[in-house]
């Protein structure tokens, strides 16, 4: 189905899972019944998110734990040393079952900086679990819609436009002069020249090597110095997690599947509700199969499958991890036109020692190198929102390579030191510094006439022909009561979704 239909709720107020503020987590949300993967994409490239079929975007001006949506460019993504240590300690694992000796301290230093099984955003529940987002959708009925019935009777009408993944994404140009410089530098930088009066400091490692052959000619060795591949011959992050042997003690399997809601399984929910109880002390009362059918197996995104894009298509997926024949994590990701965006992420809690909340992020960018190589536009890797009035939550900004949206002109900066000194002294920034750049997007009253609005089950028409259709009397007399509210919803939907969108999506009106 080529439509997305959403039913906007307008303003939102909610706990927030982060300061645990009563009613002062504000935004706006809506339902969506169905979507695009395309649509999605731009949503979340102005600020939106989904749980389930909720879909939500905060007020930063007002809100007080400002979301600031951030991606992180998998191509230049470079790995630091607490990844590697992560990735070795897992392929040790498997490769003789035993637990390094400090697997226990390790682990303990890892989730201070970034909390395991956390890098996404979820269902917001009023009670709260930890630091994930809280954001529950209002308890407004469902319209009873025959998405089916409404497909087949606007078969004639399909959208012309171009299938996802062949548009050349919006790339702000800081963000090409940050990429060219990571792709161009070289080990001799400005801050390591020789050409100054002091000399380079040298490395530990250097002075280790300068001891060792000390040492073989004390002893009257020959100097023999092995032949360590050098920077630009690393190995990679594929290389890296993909070091299994055929006579490792354990195999781990990843498997990747569209996510729909009959692929739920009982194993799957004793594994989230020892999940929820073990990490996040859940209240047992409210871990129930449907909550966890409703945000991680529900999703409004139809699977679609274009010639040009990846081998499974763009849609909602889930990337089971098999320790064996065990389940013992499951990635909850969607994959869209430009990016792959994480949802949720659980885990068995006795192998917390394994890091696997930022393991999956590894293997998840790994999933968009590899997509990347079949699809060019689909490289960025989206974690969802970062908060930096929570300390808990930077670990996000710690992946290289990221960048943050600025919630006014929706372009792409570089998360660098300044931004966060700037976040430091005011929770609330405008990311571009360019006082006249606008949003390139931005809907305003006048193209109030091109919206589209779902009438019926069966036909949809432009905000000019529905006014049009409603000077009869009796439209009249019902809209001079409620009309001028109804416009001023439909304005502030535009304004949130952008022109693009409300030109493009169904905004329900039954």
């Amino acid at each position: 189905m080529d439509f997305t239909i959403v039913d906007y709720y307008g303003p939102q107020k909610s706990k927030c899972g982060y300061c645990k503020g009563v009613q002062c987590s504000m935004g706006c949300g809506m339902h969506a019944y169905t979507m695009t993967p395309k649509d999605y994409q731009d949503l979340i490239d102005r600020g939106w998110r989904r749980s389930g079929h909720y879909c939500y975007k905060q007020d930063n001006t007002k809100t007080c734990c400002p979301h600031y949506t951030i991606k992180c460019d998998a191509l230049n993504f470079k790995l630091s040393k607490s990844h590697k240590k992560i990735i070795k300690r897992m392929n040790r694992f498997l490769r003789d079952g035993k637990r390094g000796k400090n697997d226990e301290e390790l682990n303990s230093s890892m989730t201070s900086e970034k909390p395991d099984g956390e890098n996404m955003e979820v269902e917001m529940n009023n009670e709260g679990c930890g630091i994930r987002d809280v954001v529950e959708a209002p308890n407004v009925p469902l319209k009873n819609i025959n998405l089916e019935a409404f497909a087949k009777a606007n078969e004639k009408g399909k959208s012309n436009e171009k299938q996802p993944g062949v548009q050349k994404p919006k790339t702000n140009a800081m963000e090409i002069d940050k990429n060219s410089t990571q792709n161009n530098e070289t080990p001799n930088n400005s801050k390591n020249s020789t050409d100054g009066a002091n000399p380079p400091c040298k490395k530990a490692k250097q002075m280790r090597l300068e001891r060792r052959l000390a040492k073989q000619a004390a002893k009257g060795l020959p100097a023999v110095i092995e032949n360590k591949p050098s920077k630009s011959q690393e190995k990679s992050l594929k290389e890296f997690l993909n070091d299994a042997k055929p006579d490792d003690k354990h195999k781990l399997n990843i498997v990747l599947v569209p996510s729909n809601k009959n692929m739920y399984t009982d194993t799957a929910f004793a594994l989230y509700r020892k999940y929820q109880l073990t990490i996040h002390n859940d209240n047992p009362e409210r871990l129930e199969p449907k909550k966890l059918q409703r945000f991680c197996y529900n999703s409004p995104l139809k699977l679609t499958k274009p010639s040009d894009g990846p081998p499974l298509g763009y849609g909602s997926f889930h990337q089971q991890y098999y320790l064996d024949d065990q389940l013992i994590a499951v990635a909850v990701i969607d994959i869209l036109p430009y990016c792959v965006s994480s949802v949720y992420f659980f885990y068995d809690p006795d192998y917390s020692f394994l890091s696997l909340g930022t393991y999956s992020s590894l293997r998840e960018i790994e999933l968009v190198q590899d997509l990347a190589s079949k699809v060019p536009a689909l490289k960025y890797y989206y974690m969802g929102f970062y908060i930096h009035s929570c300390p808990k939550m930077r670990y996000k900004g710690k992946l290289s390579a990221s960048y943050l949206l600025c919630p006014e002109a929706y372009t792409w900066h570089p998360l660098s030191d300044e931004i966060r000194l700037k976040l430091d002294a005011n929770k609330y920034q405008r990311f571009n510094d360019d006082p006249l750049a606008r949003d390139e997007n931005e809907f305003e009253e006048s193209d109030m006439d091109l919206v589209l609005l779902m009438i019926d089950q069966s036909s949809y028409v432009k905000y000019r022909q529905y006014r049009q259709r409603s000077m009869n009397l009796v439209a009249a007399i019902r809209n001079k009561i409620a009309g001028s509210d109804d416009h001023a919803a439909i304005v502030e939907y535009g304004k949130l979704v952008g022109k693009p969108l409300a030109h493009r999506m169904l905004y329900l009106k039954m």
